[in-house]
């Protein structure tokens, strides 16, 4: 059994609560599979909208890609900080997007280990959804 937050290669959805949903394909394929949970969500990003859920794909060469609805919310926030520490030792680069921000938030290590200053650059690449300079 999985650890709250614990993840390994590949693509998965995780509850800000911790619990971990494995993936075995692509996430839409996952949705199309689950109409129930998906509630009529036919691709990731509005899905992560709907729903609040974290879609994370673990890169074999330790990047990890993170999509949140909104990296300001405090569970969304604790959610990647508790993904970060659980699975510190895989990550090397992590790639942050967020549906209603232009680009993506790309921080490497060591910086990741760092949390009070990867919450800076959060709060920075949030910062231009709100129009202000970043």
């Amino acid at each position: 059994m999985r650890k709250p937050f614990e993840i390994s290669t590949g693509a998965w959805w995780v509850v800000p609560d911790g619990r971990t949903i494995a993936v075995p394909s692509f996430h839409e394929s996952w949705l199309a599979a689950h109409p129930a949970i998906a509630g009529g969500a036919l691709h990731t990003v509005d899905f992560v909208q709907k729903s609040g859920w974290l879609s994370v794909t673990q890169y074999s060469d330790g990047m990890l890609e993170v999509i949140s609805r909104d990296i300001v919310d405090l569970r969304q926030r604790e959610a990647l900080r508790m993904l970060l520490d659980v699975n510190k030792g895989a990550i090397k680069k992590l790639v942050v997007f967020v549906p209603t921000i232009d680009g993506c938030l790309t921080v490497e290590a060591p910086r990741l280990e760092d949390w009070e200053q990867l919450s800076k650059d959060l709060d920075v690449f949030a910062g231009k959804a709100a129009g202000k300079d970043a």
